[in-house]
Protein backbone atom coordinates (compact mmCIF):
# COMPACT_ATOMS: atom_id res chain seq x y z
CA UNK A 1 0.00 0.00 0.00
CA UNK A 2 3.32 2.53 1.06
CA UNK A 3 4.27 1.40 -2.53
CA UNK A 4 0.99 2.23 -4.24
CA UNK A 5 0.78 5.98 -2.74
CA UNK A 6 3.83 6.87 -3.81
CA UNK A 7 3.34 5.71 -7.18
CA UNK A 8 0.20 7.41 -7.31
CA UNK A 9 1.62 10.81 -6.16
CA UNK A 10 5.12 10.31 -8.82
CA UNK A 11 2.42 9.43 -11.43
CA UNK A 12 0.00 12.64 -10.61
CA UNK A 13 3.26 15.05 -10.92
CA UNK A 14 3.95 13.35 -14.21
CA UNK A 15 0.08 14.61 -15.29
CA UNK A 16 0.30 17.67 -13.38
CA UNK A 17 3.44 18.67 -15.49
CA UNK A 18 1.67 17.61 -18.77
CA UNK A 19 -1.21 20.29 -18.25
CA UNK A 20 1.82 22.60 -17.35
CA UNK A 21 3.79 22.09 -20.63
CA UNK A 22 0.53 22.13 -22.88
CA UNK A 23 -1.90 24.69 -20.84
CA UNK A 24 -2.57 26.47 -24.36
CA UNK A 25 -4.21 23.29 -25.61
CA UNK A 26 -7.72 22.32 -24.81
CA UNK A 27 -6.69 19.04 -23.45
CA UNK A 28 -8.92 16.14 -22.65
CA UNK A 29 -9.83 14.28 -19.43
CA UNK A 30 -8.13 11.32 -21.76
CA UNK A 31 -4.94 12.46 -22.78
CA UNK A 32 -3.89 13.97 -19.06
CA UNK A 33 -4.90 10.21 -18.01
CA UNK A 34 -2.83 8.44 -20.68
CA UNK A 35 0.37 10.95 -19.78
CA UNK A 36 0.43 9.13 -16.48
CA UNK A 37 -0.40 6.07 -17.25
CA UNK A 38 -3.66 6.08 -15.10
CA UNK A 39 -6.89 4.23 -16.64
CA UNK A 40 -9.68 6.71 -17.19
CA UNK A 41 -11.93 5.22 -14.65
CA UNK A 42 -10.29 6.52 -11.45
CA UNK A 43 -7.80 8.80 -12.40
CA UNK A 44 -10.64 11.88 -12.03
CA UNK A 45 -10.54 10.79 -8.07
CA UNK A 46 -6.98 9.65 -7.69
CA UNK A 47 -5.78 13.61 -9.16
CA UNK A 48 -7.90 15.30 -6.93
CA UNK A 49 -7.13 13.06 -3.35
CA UNK A 50 -3.51 13.74 -3.93
CA UNK A 51 -3.43 17.12 -5.70
CA UNK A 52 -6.70 19.04 -3.70
CA UNK A 53 -8.54 19.91 -6.47
CA UNK A 54 -9.65 18.08 -9.91
CA UNK A 55 -7.61 17.99 -13.49
CA UNK A 56 -10.11 20.70 -14.87
CA UNK A 57 -10.00 22.93 -11.72
CA UNK A 58 -6.04 22.65 -11.62
CA UNK A 59 -5.64 23.87 -15.39
CA UNK A 60 -7.83 26.29 -15.15
CA UNK A 61 -6.02 27.63 -12.54
CA UNK A 62 -3.01 27.73 -14.20
CA UNK A 63 -4.51 29.00 -17.38
CA UNK A 64 -5.53 32.12 -15.12
CA UNK A 65 -2.65 32.19 -13.67
CA UNK A 66 -0.40 32.12 -16.60
CA UNK A 67 -2.85 35.14 -17.96
CA UNK A 68 -1.69 36.87 -14.83
CA UNK A 69 1.47 37.06 -15.60
CA UNK A 70 1.10 37.89 -18.98
CA UNK A 71 -0.94 41.03 -18.03
CA UNK A 72 1.91 42.27 -15.86
CA UNK A 73 4.71 41.38 -17.81
CA UNK A 74 2.97 42.66 -21.54
CA UNK A 75 1.46 45.57 -20.84
CA UNK A 76 1.01 46.87 -24.24
CA UNK A 77 -1.15 42.99 -25.18
CA UNK A 78 -4.80 43.84 -25.27
CA UNK A 79 -6.73 41.47 -22.85
CA UNK A 80 -8.61 39.89 -25.57
CA UNK A 81 -5.49 38.84 -27.15
CA UNK A 82 -4.02 37.19 -24.28
CA UNK A 83 -7.26 35.54 -22.99
CA UNK A 84 -7.36 33.69 -26.09
CA UNK A 85 -3.78 32.83 -26.11
CA UNK A 86 -4.32 31.17 -22.50
CA UNK A 87 -6.62 28.47 -23.93
CA UNK A 88 -10.16 31.09 -23.30
CA UNK A 89 -12.70 30.51 -25.83
CA UNK A 90 -13.89 34.17 -25.22
CA UNK A 91 -12.99 37.81 -23.40
CA UNK A 92 -16.19 37.79 -21.77
CA UNK A 93 -15.88 33.88 -20.51
CA UNK A 94 -12.02 35.07 -19.58
CA UNK A 95 -13.45 38.07 -17.54
CA UNK A 96 -15.77 36.10 -15.50
CA UNK A 97 -13.68 33.47 -14.91
CA UNK A 98 -10.93 36.13 -13.64
CA UNK A 99 -13.00 37.68 -11.96
CA UNK A 100 -14.23 35.01 -9.61
CA UNK A 101 -10.84 33.89 -9.27
CA UNK A 102 -9.08 37.46 -8.35
CA UNK A 103 -11.70 38.62 -7.31
CA UNK A 104 -11.53 41.70 -10.11
CA UNK A 105 -11.46 42.27 -13.62
CA UNK A 106 -8.52 41.72 -15.74
CA UNK A 107 -7.79 45.77 -16.05
CA UNK A 108 -8.18 46.33 -12.67
CA UNK A 109 -5.83 43.51 -12.02
CA UNK A 110 -2.66 44.82 -14.68
CA UNK A 111 -3.35 48.51 -12.88
CA UNK A 112 -3.22 47.52 -9.55
CA UNK A 113 0.48 45.35 -10.14
CA UNK A 114 2.31 46.87 -12.27
CA UNK A 115 5.41 48.88 -10.44
CA UNK A 116 4.83 46.69 -7.37
CA UNK A 117 8.70 45.88 -6.58
CA UNK A 118 8.08 44.61 -2.96
CA UNK A 119 8.48 41.49 -2.21
CA UNK A 120 7.07 38.78 0.47
CA UNK A 121 9.28 36.25 2.20
CA UNK A 122 9.35 33.85 -1.63
CA UNK A 123 12.71 32.55 -2.27
CA UNK A 124 11.82 33.10 -5.90
CA UNK A 125 9.97 34.98 -8.48
CA UNK A 126 8.73 32.39 -11.21
CA UNK A 127 8.35 33.56 -14.72
CA UNK A 128 7.18 37.06 -14.63
CA UNK A 129 8.39 40.91 -13.55
CA UNK A 130 6.40 43.49 -12.63
CA UNK A 131 8.21 46.54 -13.52
CA UNK A 132 6.05 49.37 -15.51
CA UNK A 133 8.78 51.83 -16.35
CA UNK A 134 13.15 52.82 -17.04
CA UNK A 135 12.89 54.72 -13.76
CA UNK A 136 11.41 51.80 -11.50
CA UNK A 137 14.09 49.50 -13.24
CA UNK A 138 17.12 51.93 -12.86
CA UNK A 139 16.12 52.81 -9.40
CA UNK A 140 15.86 48.98 -8.31
CA UNK A 141 18.97 48.52 -9.77
CA UNK A 142 21.21 51.55 -8.00
CA UNK A 143 19.51 51.66 -4.68
CA UNK A 144 18.91 47.69 -3.84
CA UNK A 145 21.65 45.88 -5.80
CA UNK A 146 23.72 44.66 -2.94
CA UNK A 147 25.38 41.21 -4.98
CA UNK A 148 27.90 41.09 -7.39
CA UNK A 149 26.00 39.86 -10.45
CA UNK A 150 27.19 38.31 -13.96
CA UNK A 151 24.47 37.76 -16.43
CA UNK A 152 24.64 36.42 -20.12
CA UNK A 153 22.46 34.96 -22.70
CA UNK A 154 23.24 31.02 -22.74
CA UNK A 155 22.06 28.04 -24.44
CA UNK A 156 21.18 25.65 -21.93
CA UNK A 157 21.40 21.87 -22.36
CA UNK A 158 18.21 19.76 -21.45
CA UNK A 159 18.96 18.08 -17.74
CA UNK A 160 17.45 14.24 -17.26
CA UNK A 161 16.75 14.93 -13.05
CA UNK A 162 15.51 12.53 -10.72
CA UNK A 163 13.48 15.24 -8.16
CA UNK A 164 10.87 15.33 -5.47
CA UNK A 165 8.19 17.77 -5.12
CA UNK A 166 6.78 19.76 -2.63
CA UNK A 167 3.54 21.98 -2.69
CA UNK A 168 4.04 24.75 -0.23
CA UNK A 169 5.36 28.52 -0.10
CA UNK A 170 8.55 29.10 -1.42
CA UNK A 171 11.11 29.07 1.91
CA UNK A 172 13.05 27.05 3.71
CA UNK A 173 10.19 25.05 5.30
CA UNK A 174 9.52 23.74 1.61
CA UNK A 175 12.57 23.37 0.02
CA UNK A 176 14.88 21.90 2.65
CA UNK A 177 12.36 18.87 3.44
CA UNK A 178 12.65 18.18 -0.38
CA UNK A 179 16.50 18.10 -0.90
CA UNK A 180 17.32 16.41 2.64
CA UNK A 181 14.81 13.58 0.86
CA UNK A 182 16.63 13.93 -2.46
CA UNK A 183 20.16 13.56 -0.89
CA UNK A 184 19.33 10.33 1.25
CA UNK A 185 18.76 8.71 -2.03
CA UNK A 186 21.37 10.49 -4.53
CA UNK A 187 24.53 10.53 -1.85
CA UNK A 188 25.16 7.15 -1.84
CA UNK A 189 24.65 6.55 -5.37
CA UNK A 190 27.25 9.66 -5.81
CA UNK A 191 24.96 11.77 -7.95
CA UNK A 192 25.85 14.70 -6.14
CA UNK A 193 28.01 17.46 -7.61
CA UNK A 194 29.04 21.20 -9.17
CA UNK A 195 26.35 21.84 -11.33
CA UNK A 196 24.15 18.69 -10.96
CA UNK A 197 21.56 20.10 -8.12
CA UNK A 198 18.78 22.27 -9.20
CA UNK A 199 15.58 23.42 -7.72
CA UNK A 200 12.18 24.16 -10.19
CA UNK A 201 10.11 27.22 -9.01
CA UNK A 202 6.99 26.33 -11.38
CA UNK A 203 4.47 29.16 -10.11
CA UNK A 204 4.64 32.69 -9.07
CA UNK A 205 4.05 33.38 -5.82
CA UNK A 206 2.53 36.55 -6.50
CA UNK A 207 0.12 34.93 -9.09
CA UNK A 208 0.15 31.71 -7.54
CA UNK A 209 -1.79 30.96 -3.65
CA UNK A 210 1.77 30.32 -1.66
CA UNK A 211 0.06 26.67 -0.30
CA UNK A 212 -0.58 25.90 -4.09
CA UNK A 213 3.10 26.80 -5.09
CA UNK A 214 5.30 23.62 -6.75
CA UNK A 215 8.64 23.20 -5.77
CA UNK A 216 11.17 20.54 -7.25
CA UNK A 217 13.97 19.96 -5.14
CA UNK A 218 15.97 18.04 -8.79
CA UNK A 219 19.33 16.38 -9.47
CA UNK A 220 20.88 15.61 -12.87
CA UNK A 221 20.98 12.02 -12.87
CA UNK A 222 22.32 9.79 -15.95
CA UNK A 223 20.09 8.43 -18.82
CA UNK A 224 18.37 4.91 -17.93
CA UNK A 225 18.22 5.56 -14.49
CA UNK A 226 15.27 3.89 -12.55
CA UNK A 227 13.85 5.59 -9.69
CA UNK A 228 12.98 4.06 -6.26
CA UNK A 229 10.31 5.06 -3.46
CA UNK A 230 9.33 8.57 -3.82
CA UNK A 231 11.90 9.46 -5.97
CA UNK A 232 10.71 10.60 -9.56
CA UNK A 233 12.26 11.75 -13.32
CA UNK A 234 12.00 14.43 -15.49
CA UNK A 235 13.45 16.19 -18.08
CA UNK A 236 14.38 19.99 -17.86
CA UNK A 237 14.13 21.84 -20.83
CA UNK A 238 17.26 23.34 -22.61
CA UNK A 239 17.25 26.06 -24.85
CA UNK A 240 17.93 30.25 -24.77
CA UNK A 241 18.30 31.34 -21.06
CA UNK A 242 19.42 34.62 -18.96
CA UNK A 243 21.70 32.95 -16.97
CA UNK A 244 22.37 35.37 -13.60
CA UNK A 245 25.13 34.28 -11.57
CA UNK A 246 25.78 34.89 -7.92
CA UNK A 247 27.77 33.96 -4.99
CA UNK A 248 25.46 35.26 -1.73
CA UNK A 249 24.87 34.09 1.62
CA UNK A 250 21.68 32.41 1.89
CA UNK A 251 19.85 35.17 3.32
CA UNK A 252 20.57 37.41 0.45
CA UNK A 253 18.91 34.84 -2.23
CA UNK A 254 15.67 36.69 -2.30
CA UNK A 255 17.35 39.83 -3.03
CA UNK A 256 19.55 38.37 -5.74
CA UNK A 257 15.96 37.24 -7.12
CA UNK A 258 14.87 40.92 -7.52
CA UNK A 259 18.46 41.78 -8.69
CA UNK A 260 18.15 39.32 -11.71
CA UNK A 261 14.68 40.12 -12.87
CA UNK A 262 15.53 43.46 -12.58
CA UNK A 263 18.15 42.89 -14.75
CA UNK A 264 16.64 40.88 -17.02
CA UNK A 265 13.58 43.54 -18.00
CA UNK A 266 16.54 45.94 -19.58
CA UNK A 267 17.94 43.11 -21.73
CA UNK A 268 15.25 43.62 -24.40
CA UNK A 269 14.18 39.40 -23.87
CA UNK A 270 10.95 38.31 -23.17
CA UNK A 271 10.31 34.98 -20.66
CA UNK A 272 8.98 32.09 -21.89
CA UNK A 273 6.08 30.60 -20.40
CA UNK A 274 8.48 28.11 -18.26
CA UNK A 275 9.52 27.31 -14.99
CA UNK A 276 12.68 29.32 -14.09
CA UNK A 277 15.67 27.05 -11.94
CA UNK A 278 18.15 27.92 -9.72
CA UNK A 279 21.30 25.66 -10.62
CA UNK A 280 24.40 25.34 -7.60
CA UNK A 281 27.44 25.25 -7.95
CA UNK A 282 28.52 24.62 -4.33
CA UNK A 283 27.55 23.48 -0.66
CA UNK A 284 27.28 27.16 0.92
CA UNK A 285 28.87 24.87 4.21
CA UNK A 286 31.50 24.09 2.66
CA UNK A 287 32.06 27.89 1.69
CA UNK A 288 35.19 29.50 3.86
CA UNK A 289 32.56 32.33 4.09
CA UNK A 290 29.12 30.38 3.84
CA UNK A 291 28.32 31.59 0.59
CA UNK A 292 25.60 30.04 -2.02
CA UNK A 293 27.60 30.12 -5.60
CA UNK A 294 24.19 29.15 -8.01
CA UNK A 295 22.78 30.39 -11.48
CA UNK A 296 18.92 32.17 -11.59
CA UNK A 297 18.18 30.98 -14.74
CA UNK A 298 15.22 32.58 -16.75
CA UNK A 299 13.92 30.90 -19.70
CA UNK A 300 13.81 33.17 -23.09
CA UNK A 301 11.16 32.97 -26.07
CA UNK A 302 13.27 31.89 -29.25
CA UNK A 303 14.01 34.56 -31.65
CA UNK A 304 12.57 34.17 -34.79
Amino acid sequence: MRYTTIDYKKRVCRAMNFISRNIERDLSLEEIAESASFSMFHFHRIFKAVVGETAAGFTRRLRLELAANRLLSNPLDDITTIAMGCGFSSSQNFAKAFRQHFGTTPSEYRKSKIGNTERKNENALSLQATYDSDTVLMNSLNNKRRNAMNAEIKEMPEYNVAYIRKVGSYGRETCEPAFVELMKWAGPRNYAGPGKVLSIFWDNPEVTPAEKCRFDACIVIPEGTVPEGQIAVQSVCGGPYAVCHFEVITDNIQQAWEEAFAWFCTSGYECDDKPCYELYHNNPEEHPEGKCIFDICIPLKCQN
